[in-house]
């Protein structure tokens, strides 16, 4: 099975970044099929080039002025970023199309590129636009959308607690991040057992018998290497404890399944429950990166009081308006029930300046209007949303 992707070829160098197994590597050469591909997964490629980075000019020198050259894995060999860096300052009008996966290294090595000489692209697993009509939200929801399990079904739960091994073994162990594994396993399984929730670190220390400072770095490790993004909160102001702390997720439930180590067992339905919040999460994040339109995403919880799974900036703040959002909540069942809506109805009710729509989003068929509230079942939304009707 190969599911085409629907992503805008750049006109000039870029940087593809997106955890292992997403797919840049078949992107890139099913769409630079011409080009110079430099593969640093090659042993014989990558000692060459980090002895001597500056033999990529070399490499490069019989190409022309629109050419390609595709360099995979370029985090394998940071220092060739400042090579890439000075021979697009030449201008020879060569092109370059990175990728990696890992922010880390990129980070420390080249600021001064991705700080806007070359376009960030953002690679993630497959979005609604990719694989509706091949794998169903429910199969989205509880084994992911990584192009490796969706090609390949009945291999799922195999591939998946690899992709965690070899994360661990290639990512983690072999760039030596942690000293010892078995703390960062701990924190990864809990990690994926708490997917989609508020990050406490107090409770996933405990929770992995780890100290709390340990599991903030190695939450910022799961950051660096694209596994974990991190969603704030936003204070709106109508009640006092609006909780200030930001909810986590891991990148693909799949692997957060996996990572929870129930790869190969039953999951219940509260797990489902923020599965089916983290794939909307995703959606969210994958339509930004489709449409090329950044919005910044929060959620919203008062301590001991409601919550709501995601305000979407669509208008920023200015010094006479106030910026502006579209609430979003996720809920798992088929059957609408009438409390699901309390939140977004506040949210409509006391801040109509700021909180522009408010929409539930649920596994049910009919399509309704409640206290102001559009709910709107699952496939329908994903239709809306990645055609530019939602945000």
């Amino acid at each position: 099975m190969n599911l085409a992707r629907v992503i805008t070829r750049p006109a000039k160098t870029f940087l593809l970044l997106g955890p292992r197994g997403t797919g840049k590597s078949t992107w890139l050469a099913a769409t630079f099929p011409g080009a110079l591909t430099i593969d640093l997964l090659d042993s014989s490629r990558f000692l060459t080039l980090s002895r001597d980075p500056s033999a990529l000019e070399r490499l490069v020198a019989p190409l022309r002025r629109g050419d390609w050259v595709v360099i995979d894995e370029i985090q394998r060999v940071p220092a060739l970023l400042d090579e890439v860096h000075r021979l697009y300052e030449r201008n020879r009008g060569i092109h370059f199309a990175l990728s990696g996966s890992s922010a880390r290294k990129l980070r420390r090595a080249g600021a001064n590129l991705l700080a806007g000489r070359a376009l960030h692209l953002p690679m993630l697993p497959f979005a609604w636009p990719e694989y509706r009509g091949t794998w169903r939200i429910d199969q989205a929801c509880e084994w992911g959308t990584l192009p490796l399990v969706v090609s390949d079904p009945a291999h799922r739960a195999a591939t998946l607690a690899a992709y965690v091994d070899t994360y661990l073994k290639e990512e983690i162990a072999a760039e030596a991040l942690v000293r010892n594994l078995d703390p960062f396993v701990r924190v990864l399984h809990t990690a994926g057992l708490f997917n989609g929730q508020i990050l406490n670190l107090e409770n996933l220390a405990r929770e992995s018998e780890v100290k709390r400072s340990t599991v903030e770095r190695y939450f910022q490790i799961l950051d660096d290497t694209l596994l974990a993004t991190r969603v704030p909160a936003v204070t709106l102001g109508i009640r006092t404890k609006e909780t200030a702390h930001p909810k986590f997720f891991l990148f693909d439930t799949g692997v957060a399944r996996a990572a929870a180590g129930l790869a190969h067992e039953p999951v219940d339905s509260m797990w489902k429950g923020f599965a089916f919040e983290s794939l909307l999460h995703h959606e969210l994040r994958a339509c930004a990166a489709i449409s090329g339109k950044p919005r910044p995403i929060f959620h919203y919880a008062v301590s001991g009081g409601f919550d709501v799974d995601f305000l979407v900036q669509t208008k920023a703040k200015t010094l006479s308006t106030p910026r502006q959002f579209v609430a979003i909540e996720a809920k798992l069942g088929g059957r609408f029930k009438h409390g699901w809506t309390n939140g977004l109805a506040t949210l409509l009710r006391e801040c109509p300046q700021t909180v522009r729509r408010a929409i539930l989003v649920y596994q049910g068929s009919d399509r309704l209007v409640v206290d102001g509230v559009d709910v709107i079942p699952a496939a329908t939304f994903l239709d809306e949303l990645h055609a530019g009707q939602v945000l």
